[in-house]
């Protein structure tokens, strides 16, 4: 049974459960939605518009969107601002562009914790939803809630004009982080992180201001990395990066329960179908990388590996201590994504 069936029974509540109320009875609504990943990410592709699409279908098109992608109406680290400002109504927001203000949320982020796209979503909404502990120490103070989650699988390190034969070479290199822990990951491995959003990456490679990347294969893709890279570590992965699309309360508060549980059933139906792409698309992308882009793929030795492993062993303590010292439920939060 895959997790959205699993599920399912928990989700519809209320007149939606007991199938006593049609789509036609539902009052229409329009919501904003913001999202700052361009329309070819597959976040979109596989995700966000298969949640749209669904509301469409359970509402009958009573409830619809204002969709704005590839920050229309703001950056990545605006997502929460533009909830709680009212510009946008649902927003993807990601913890690791604001740490400040989502730290334990960051947990996505530490080395090697997403190893299955789909589990460490459903461990992560768990823990995100009003009850959990993310949920009560993160999302509640800010006043937004997810309707779904994701993260964009295991990251990997890609490089131009870089030999990375082996792990020592990643050593001095300058290579991009999305922020949060991943930082705290690439300085463990020796190189030398530069935090900035997606969309400015392909810039400081074509300049030379970046050696290369920590980033999910797909993402190499759809912001046109690729011309711009030449090596890839296909069996070491560095991190993840977490997806949170979410409604205000001010939005939430206002809507009924039939418009509520139609959002919560969709946003599960949307991190199923998001997740499943993301847990079997990694083969395909590789070879499409290879074959089309020239990037070769230049695997760490079995005794690198280790060095690596054992390099990464005092990241999830170097993010944790801080965040325990302000009274963040951090090891409940690591357990939870395990």
């Amino acid at each position: 049974m895959n997790n959205y069936k699993k599920h399912l029974p928990l989700l519809l509540t209320g007149v939606l459960a007991c199938g006593s109320v049609s789509a036609a009875e539902v009052e229409p609504v329009t919501l904003k939605f913001a999202e700052w990943l361009p329309t070819t990410s597959f976040a979109i592709e596989y995700g966000a518009n298969p949640f749209m699409e669904k509301v469409a279908e359970l509402s009958d098109g009573q409830i619809q969107f204002d969709f704005y992608p590839a920050e229309q109406l703001g950056r990545g680290s605006e997502s929460l601002t533009l909830l709680q400002t009212g510009v946008a109504d649902i927003a993807n927001v990601s913890p690791a562009y604001i740490p400040e203000k989502l730290p334990l949320s960051g947990v996505v982020e530490l080395p090697e914790i997403v190893k299955n796209s789909c589990s460490a979503a459903d461990s992560f909404y768990e823990m995100a939803q009003p009850g959990g502990a993310i949920y009560e120490a993160e999302f509640k103070r800010h006043h937004i809630r997810p309707l779904w989650v994701g993260n964009m699988g295991r990251y990997r390190i890609l490089t131009n004009n870089s030999d990375i034969s082996s792990l020592d070479d990643l050593n001095g290199l300058r290579m991009r982080t999305a922020g949060g822990p991943m930082t705290l990951t690439a300085d463990a491995l020796g190189s030398s992180p530069v935090t900035m959003q997606a969309s400015d990456v392909l810039t400081s490679l074509s300049r030379g201001t970046l050696d290369g990347v920590y980033y999910p294969l797909r993402g190499i893709l759809d912001y046109g990395l690729a011309p711009a890279l030449d090596q890839l570590i296909p069996n070491f992965s560095v991190a993840s990066f977490g997806l949170t699309y979410s409604i205000s309360d001010r939005v939430w508060e206002r809507l009924s329960q039939q418009q509520q549980d139609i959002l919560v059933e969709a946003g599960r139906y949307a991190m199923q179908t998001y997740c499943d792409y993301v847990d079997n698309s990694e083969p395909e992308i590789i070879q499409t990388l290879e074959e089309e882009y020239g990037i070769a793929q230049v695997p760490l030795s079995d005794n690198d590996l280790e060095q690596a492993h054992a390099n990464l062993e005092g990241v999830y303590d170097r993010w944790a201590e801080p965040l325990k010292a302000r009274g963040l439920p951090t090891q409940e939060v690591i357990e939870g994504m395990q």
